[in-house]
């Protein structure tokens, strides 16, 4: 069985290394349509769709582990209605990254935009409910936890809002098929932002590890 500690850590890490890796291959292979470019540009044929898919396929598996095993961990002494809501919002994120790995935005676009929003919005909402539960969390990791969640939180705010602007300006261009070079002036700020979001989220699952070493601790 694998240990909470090392389940926790894959949580984070291999999510970071999918990204880094997937997106440094589309952009140094020549198939990137323009930079910065989405992170889910990188599911792009060839290379880096191997890395994307695989990366985040078993990211979301091992996420769906990790909020279980957080809850069965800190069920006792949390508050458990957040405990319990924060577990089916881990499941539900962790569900649908595996479903978005399979998904590329390039023939599967629709499918894609919902289980990524899926993953950003209850991603911040798991991120808030466990921070809640948890009373009695590692004070380093509580402190991480609170600068990457508000991270998270202003990264989505400015990305959900540039493209709201590209769309209002442009719908045609962001109806499929997607024509992002239409729109690459608004992705220019659009994008970093979605890298930040990224930073946010991985560095908030990052934080739970602390916990569990904790409990692992006082067991």
């Amino acid at each position: 069985m694998i240990e909470d500690k090392l389940a926790a850590r894959l949580g984070w890490s291999i999510p970071a290394a999918t990204i880094t890796l997937s997106t440094l291959v589309h952009a140094i292979s020549g198939n990137a349509r323009a930079i910065p470019f989405f992170i889910s540009e990188g599911d792009h044929p060839g290379l880096e769709r191997w890395i994307f898919t695989a990366g985040l396929a078993f990211s979301g598996l091992v996420l769906m582990w990790v909020s279980w095993r957080l809850f069965q961990v800190k069920r006792e002494g949390s508050r458990w209605y957040w405990i319990h809501l924060s577990l089916l919002a881990g499941l539900w994120v962790g569900g649908n990254l595996t479903i978005m790995s399979f998904m590329d935005m390039y023939d599967h676009p629709e499918m894609h935009v919902i289980t990524a929003l899926n993953v950003f919005h209850f991603g911040l909402v798991w991120g808030v409910l466990a921070h809640l539960a948890i009373k009695d969390g590692n004070l380093a990791g509580k402190k991480l936890r609170m600068a990457s969640i508000i991270l998270a939180f202003t990264s989505f705010w400015i990305m959900t809002w540039t493209m709201g602007e590209a769309f209002a300006e442009n719908p045609e261009a962001l109806t499929p098929p997607l024509a992002l070079s239409e729109v690459q002036g608004w992705i220019d700020y659009a994008a970093p932002a979605e890298y930040l979001l990224a930073v946010g989220l991985i560095l908030t699952l990052a934080s739970f590890e602390k916990d569990f070493d904790s409990n692992e601790e006082e067991e």
